[in-house]
């Protein structure tokens, strides 16, 4: 039987985007955002970058290549320590990333009034605003814009901003070519498996449809940086989550080994990491990096993820060709994971705790 759960919680939103207001507040951080969690690394400076190897996506989508198999080797290696890897050679011009950084910084900018006819609820998760909390929750230092993008026919165009002209244009071309990424990764990380190529893809493909979200994400600087966090420590809820960073200013950070390490930014790389779904599916072999992003003193930072899921109705659990006697079943079975995972992101605890058998 899949597991369920749907705990009443009592939800709240933000009175105001964090771009207005420090207007209002100046260098004056309201008590609601800032970090009470014990232990926090405020010195950010001596946090050590990462040193997982890139991945090169030529390699992985092209098995007549010299070096395919060295290359899914590195994958699995990567994906069942760090979680999470830079990707390079995906295909992505220049020009497009350009472009989808350029209509997110021309929404930002956008007066209130504008940017307000996209407001989000508590109950719905697309649109423009910031996280759903609970009481006695600290509110991350972020904007966002949501926007489901795939399935096509589910694009919800009333969040879709209309006063940026090739705003719907931009992102349609770029979601295509990030499920184009999408697929040969899940293939890869198959095959590094010794499944077959398909396995992982038609897990979260279905018969609905792989379900696709954009999240826009925008930092807004804060004088206090070492007493607030843009997004607080979490795993995605999502299969693979496909990151295209900020182009200058750092932030990412990842655990591993309880220890943090800080994501440089390589241009033109997007960084991949895997989510509780594809932990689950894997059982266990591959790992859902937890993360977490830190605010610049001075600086406004961005950055857009396509977070990539199977549809709320598929059952997902461990793979069964991955259970054997010596990897017994780790994980129940669940349907509508995002569901649970919502549920239990305000309360600070990891959801796919909870799907350990």
């Amino acid at each position: 039987m899949a597991a369920s759960f749907s705990p009443l919680l009592k939800l709240e939103l933000p009175e105001k985007p964090i771009q207005e207001l420090i207007k209002t507040t100046g260098k004056q951080v309201p008590e609601r955002y800032i970090y009470k969690l014990p232990n926090k690394a405020a010195d950010h400076s001596v946090i050590k970058y990462m040193d997982s190897p890139i991945i090169d996506f030529q390699l992985l989508s092209a098995s007549s290549l010299q070096g395919h198999e060295k290359e899914l080797r590195k994958l699995r290696s990567t994906l069942s320590s760090w979680g999470c890897f830079q990707l390079t050679n995906h295909g992505l011009t220049s020009s497009l990333l350009y472009q989808i950084r350029e209509v997110q910084k021309e929404f930002f900018a956008l007066p209130l009034e504008v940017k307000q006819k996209h407001f989000r609820t508590v109950h719905w998760i697309e649109g423009y605003g910031n996280d759903t909390v609970s009481e006695n929750q600290s509110y991350n230092w972020n904007d966002r814009l949501h926007l489901k993008v795939y399935p096509v026919d589910q694009r919800n165009f009333k969040f879709w901003p209309e006063d940026i002209p090739n705003f719907r244009e931009t992102l349609d071309k770029y979601t295509k070519e990030v499920r184009r990424v999408l697929e040969i990764i899940l293939k890869a990380i198959a095959k590094s498996l010794n499944l077959k190529e398909d396995r992982f893809f038609r897990e979260c493909e279905g018969e609905q449809g792989i379900y696709m979200l954009a999240r826009f994400n925008f930092y807004p600087p804060c004088s206090s940086s070492d007493h607030v966090l843009g997004l607080k420590p979490h795993s995605d809820a999502s299969s693979v989550t496909i990151l295209l960073q900020d182009k200058e200013v750092e932030g990412l950070q990842v655990q591993k080994d309880n220890q943090w390490f800080k994501v440089p930014i390589i241009p033109d790389t997007l960084f991949i990491n895997i989510g509780d779904q594809l932990e689950i599916m894997s059982n266990g072999i591959l790992k859902s990096v937890i993360h977490k992003v830190v605010v610049d003193k001075e600086r406004e930072r961005s950055s857009v993820a396509i977070v990539c899921s199977p549809h709320a109705e598929k059952e997902i659990g461990p793979l069964s060709e991955l259970i054997d006697k010596e990897r017994p079943q780790l994980y129940k079975t669940v349907k509508n994971y995002v569901n649970m995972y919502l549920q239990y992101s305000p309360t600070g605890e990891r959801a796919i705790t909870a799907m350990k058998l």
